[in-house]
């Protein structure tokens, strides 16, 4: 498997036109990467009933404090639609408020209820766990570099068609 491996990175590295077997494709690589990161983390999330976008969604606010809808789309990588449904499923279950923006009243914030934040604060805790047991396994400098990777490849093809 290795052999096939490292054959399917020269034939890519050599500009050929023979697609590696999908398996060791990047899009196979880094989703296969994102489910094994996930999956530990999915019963948690399922102990608050909070889906995978809705935890996206309300780390964000979390972290940034009361923001816009577009920045909260662009902050965590939702389509608009999907963001706008989120909100509102949140917005009726008592985890976000909508408050107007002091400098521009005609711009709606959303940010963390109480309900919120103790949604936030008990997830995190179990999923700090989690993470520290990656580092452990992963190597903290090893998963630094991995993260520091990813956001140098993103912004390396970003924008290609």
């Amino acid at each position: 498997m290795v052999a096939t491996q490292t054959k399917a990175r020269v034939a890519i590295a050599r500009g050929t036109r023979k697609m590696p077997p999908f398996e060791q494709s990047l899009g196979a690589v880094l989703l296969s990467a994102k489910e094994a990161v996930l999956a530990p983390l999915r019963p948690i999330l399922r102990e608050y009933n909070i889906t995978e976008p809705q935890w996206r969604v309300l780390r964000v606010i979390n972290d940034r404090g009361a923001t816009d809808a577009t920045g909260l789309s662009e902050t965590s990588l939702l389509h608009a639609p999907s963001v706008t449904r989120i909100l509102k499923d949140l917005e009726a279950r008592g985890l976000i408020v909508r408050e107007s923006d002091a400098n521009d009243r005609r711009r709606t914030l959303l940010a963390l209820s109480p309900a919120g934040r103790d949604v936030v604060k008990g997830t995190s805790r179990s999923m700090m766990r989690i993470l520290r047991e990656y580092s452990g396994r992963f190597g903290a400098d090893r998963l630094e570099r991995l993260a520091d990777e990813l956001r140098a490849l993103s912004a390396a093809i970003k924008g290609i068609q």
